[in-house]
C-alpha cells in the first residue's frame, strides 16, 4: 500500500512487463550509486529463520537490520555473521515506519499480493527496507498497511504453496543487490574473503549485537559478585553468632 510520503508509481510504469531480452535497469543516473537495503524483522516466529536471514543480509550487503517489538534478536543459525549488520530496535511497527519515512526509505513487502510485482522485474527506486510475513499466516493487515509496494517470487510447479520465509527473503535481498550494482566480494578458493573485526575494534566500536552481549556478560559478572558478597556477609554473621 503506497502512502503520501511515497507516491505510487505511474500506471504505465507498473503495468509495463520486464523485457526478456535485457536485464532490469539499475539505479537511475543522478541517484546514489549504490542504494542501500535494510531488513525489517517483525512477526517472524521461528528463531532459525532469524539467524538465516541475518546471514543472508550480511552476504547481500544489507546496511541495517530493523527489529520491531523485541529487545534482543535471536541469532541462532547466523554462522557468526550477527556482528556485521548493525541493528536498530523499535517498540512498534509505526515507529519503524516513521523512521523509514524520515530517512527516505521505502518499505517493500515480500508477499504474494494482488499488487505485487515479480522480483525479477526489480521494481526498486532507491533505499528499501524489506519486510516478510509470518511463517504460518503471512503478512498481517498492519504489515500490509506499512508497505509502499510488494514483490513476490514466481514459482514453477505446484509442489508447494510458498517458500520458507528465510529463503524468500534471501532471494529478494540478492535481487536488490544485483539491481543496486553492489560490487562482488573478493573470493579465495571456494569461499569469499571475510572482513574480520579484531577484538579491539569489537570492544571500542561494538555493533548493537556485540554491545548487547557485552552488557549481558557485565550483568552476569555483577550478579555473581553480588552473590559472592552476600555469601561472605552470611559467613561473617554466622561466625559472630558462634
Amino acid at each position: 500500500m503506497a502512502d503520501a510520503a511515497f507516491p505510487a508509481a505511474p500506471a504505465a510504469e507498473l503495468s509495463a512487463p520486464a523485457s526478456s531480452s535485457s536485464a532490469p535497469a539499475g539505479p537511475k543516473e543522478g541517484q546514489e550509486s549504490m542504494p542501500k537495503s535494510y531488513l525489517l524483522l517483525f512477526n517472524v516466529g521461528k528463531r532459525q529463520n532469524f539467524g538465516t536471514l541475518l546471514r543472508s543480509a550480511c552476504a547481500f550487503g544489507v546496511s541495517e537490520v530493523f527489529v520491531v517489538g523485541a529487545k534482543k534478536l535471536a541469532t541462532f543459525g547466523n554462522q557468526g555473521t550477527a556482528g556485521y549488520s548493525p541493528e536498530r530496535y523499535f517498540d512498534t511497527l509505526e515507529t519503524a515506519k516513521a523512521d523509514c519515512v524520515a530517512r527516505g526509505i521505502r518499505i517493500c513487502g515480500i508477499e504474494i499480493d494482488e499488487s505485487a510485482r515479480p522480483v525479477q522485474e526489480h521494481p526498486f527506486s532507491g533505499p528499501t527496507a524489506f519486510m516478510l510475513g509470518n511463517e504460518g499466516i503471512g503478512m498481517s493487515p498492519q504489515q500490509r498497511a506499512a508497505c509502499n509496494f510488494f514483490v513476490y517470487i514466481p514459482q514453477h510447479s505446484g509442489a508447494t504453496a510458498s517458500l520458507n520465509v528465510a529463503i524468500a527473503g534471501s532471494i529478494v535481498l540478492h535481487h536488490f543487490a544485483l539491481w543496486a550494482r553492489l560490487p562482488e566480494q573478493a573470493r579465495s578458493g571456494e569461499k569469499y574473503v571475510l572482513d574480520r573485526r579484531d577484538k579491539l575494534e569489537r570492544y571500542t566500536n561494538p555493533c548493537e549485537t556485540e554491545k548487547s552481549e557485552m552488557d549481558r556478560k557485565r550483568a552476569e559478572r555483577a550478579a555473581k559478585r553480588q552473590l559472592e558478597n552476600c555469601d561472605d556477609v552470611n559467613e561473617a554473621m554466622e561466625d559472630e553468632d558462634a
